[in-house]
């Protein structure tokens, strides 16, 4: 298991960066860390491990701006993650309503985002989606239907 930690400073959060991309990155990790759940791992033979886990909607939002600040590679998996979640019958209406009820800003900047990955280069993002082994079975028209589901989302 790799963990990521990517770090958001306070500054960061009261003065965010002009540059849509690089508020989303702050608003988007800010959200999470302050919404995460705990949630209890267990591992044969280790003592249990208590870890913040967070919401599926600050999941998409935070990978909405990292694709493009990600090695080929993750790009996909950021990509196949975003369908994943966006499709679950579980999770994707609770991101949606987590996303519809995020601050307006954040809102704003996370529409650029799923218009330029689920829109605009909607054939780009199946590219590398279908790259990863666990995305082959991914067609455009789920692309677009993630697409039309965040962009409605994320409209005012």
């Amino acid at each position: 298991m790799q963990v990521d930690i990517l770090e958001v400073t306070d500054a960061e959060v009261n003065d965010p960066p002009d540059d849509p991309t690089d508020r989303l990155h702050v608003q988007s990790h800010a959200w999470a860390a302050s919404t995460a759940s705990n949630m209890v791992l267990g591992v044969a033979e280790l003592d249990p491990l208590t870890v913040k886990v967070s919401e599926p909607g600050p999941i998409i939002a935070m990978k909405l701006q990292s694709i493009m600040n990600r090695g080929a590679a993750k790009e996909g998996t950021d990509l196949l993650d975003i369908v994943r979640i966006t499709l679950d019958h579980k999770c994707g209406p609770v991101s949606r309503d987590q996303l519809e009820a995020a601050d307006p800003k954040l809102r704003a900047d996370a529409l650029l985002h799923a218009r330029r990955w689920f829109d605009q280069t909607a054939d780009r993002s199946l590219a590398k989606i279908r790259r990863v082994p666990e995305g082959n079975d991914v067609e455009i028209d789920d692309v677009g239907l993630v697409g039309d589901l965040l962009i409605a989302t994320l409209t005012d």
